[in-house]
């Protein structure tokens, strides 16, 4: 289940062991480190004193793995109700195998490396953070967080506690070693649409910050730059999760050979073309009728309004400063929207996974993988 390795005394700072999940190193492995001090607190009482009598200690195998097991559910895959348990079983599996990264292309790697990067940092920033923003998709949409398990044999996620974390080098090497005729495409956009998951992510949690400080310090103010930053933000983050509908709607489309749904404008016929250009016998898959029913314009109205200031003109205006001036904290509606476009995340995140099983089956057909059904984690 775990790779240790010690780090003495690196740079004159403490002892530090470096935990990995799975039994290979290789590029990609997922790691945390832990302070020796951090598993000396957590040691018995009776091994601390023979310890200091000893002047010798070691900690046992069971402590560092409960220590790790702890950072990594805590820090990347989060609850039960994130599906935290299952996919850090499935990505345990997933890093004891062996990788073979051959088929990348050159940009391909600069894609991945960025990515994947850009995950770290991201990460970085929920280090302290509210429950509010985990996606909780096991107890949204329990039987999209169950298609993880097939995927892992090409698409393997790692996580979605806030936002969708796959293994972006293994995912693009699949499609690329599938020879599929929209390899380019589909990596582009995958590309993109990762990408605007974590900015989606990142915008949240600071909108999220900017309420929390105006239900701080707003008093009897008559307006605060909370508020105004708070509203621009909103703004930012309606864009950025109509952007990565159309764009997981465009992956769907590029995975069974339609090529220009990108050029058409308006969502319902973008809508119209997938509908007509795809296989009948998806409309079938559960999941499928899932993620069509959340690609709906009835679905996206409430979005659709936000953005485009059709509310404003009714009157509502949670997004315009005159329903804030004179306002107690209390009565402002940022919480209202916050819950607005983190349900719309949440429901984004739940449609592309589905995007993602149903490329993963597309690799299947083209390259079947050498892996037993029956191995994979359930």
């Amino acid at each position: 289940m775990f790779k240790t390795f010690l780090i003495k005394n690196v740079f004159g700072l403490e002892d530090e062991l470096i935990v990995m999940i799975g039994s290979k190193t290789q590029k990609g492995s997922i790691f945390a480190p832990i302070r020796s001090i951090e598993l000396w607190e957590r040691e018995s009482l009776t091994k601390k004193i023979n310890s200091l009598i000893s002047f010798k200690w070691t900690p046992t195998e069971n402590l560092i793995k409960t220590a790790a097991k702890l950072i990594f559910m805590n820090d990347l895959f989060g609850t039960s109700e994130d599906y935290g348990d299952k996919l850090f079983e499935l990505v345990a599996w997933h890093n004891s195998r062996d990788w073979n990264l051959n088929d990348l292309a050159k940009h391909d790697v600069t894609k991945a490396d960025a990515i994947e990067s850009m995950t770290i940092l991201t990460r970085l920033r929920y280090e302290q953070t509210s429950d509010k923003l985990h996606l909780n998709l096991f107890e949204r949409a329990p039987f999209m967080c169950t298609l993880v398990h097939p995927m892992v044999v090409k698409i393997p996620i790692i996580s979605f506690q806030y936002f969708l974390n796959i293994h972006t080098h293994y995912a693009f090497n699949s499609i690329r070693k599938a020879n599929h005729p929209q390899a380019d495409n589909l990596i582009d956009y995958l590309y993109e649409v990762l990408y605007l998951q974590q900015k989606t992510a990142i915008a949240l949690h600071e909108f999220l910050l900017r309420i929390d400080y105006a239900n701080k310090h707003k008093n009897d103010a008559l307006f605060i730059n909370a508020e105004i930053n708070a509203i621009m933000n909103a703004d930012l983050i309606f864009s950025y999760l109509k952007a990565s509908i159309e764009k997981i709607i465009v992956i769907v489309g590029l995975t069974f050979g339609i090529s220009n749904l990108d050029s058409k404008k308006e969502h319902k016929k973008k809508l119209a073309a997938l509908k007509n250009g795809l296989p009948k016998n998806l409309f079938e898959l559960f999941y499928f009728q899932f993620m069509f029913e959340l690609f709906s314009s009835d679905n996206l109205d409430e979005l659709n309004n936000y953005r485009s200031g059709l509310l404003h003109k009714k009157g509502i205006a949670d997004l315009q400063p005159h329903n804030y001036v004179y306002k107690k904290v209390d009565s402002i509606p940022l919480f209202k929207i916050f819950n607005v476009v983190h349900e719309q995340h949440a429901k984004n995140t739940a449609s592309l996974i589905g995007a993602l099983a149903l490329l993963t089956d597309k690799l299947v057909e083209l390259d079947f993988p050498d892996i037993k059904y029956e191995e994979i984690p359930k």
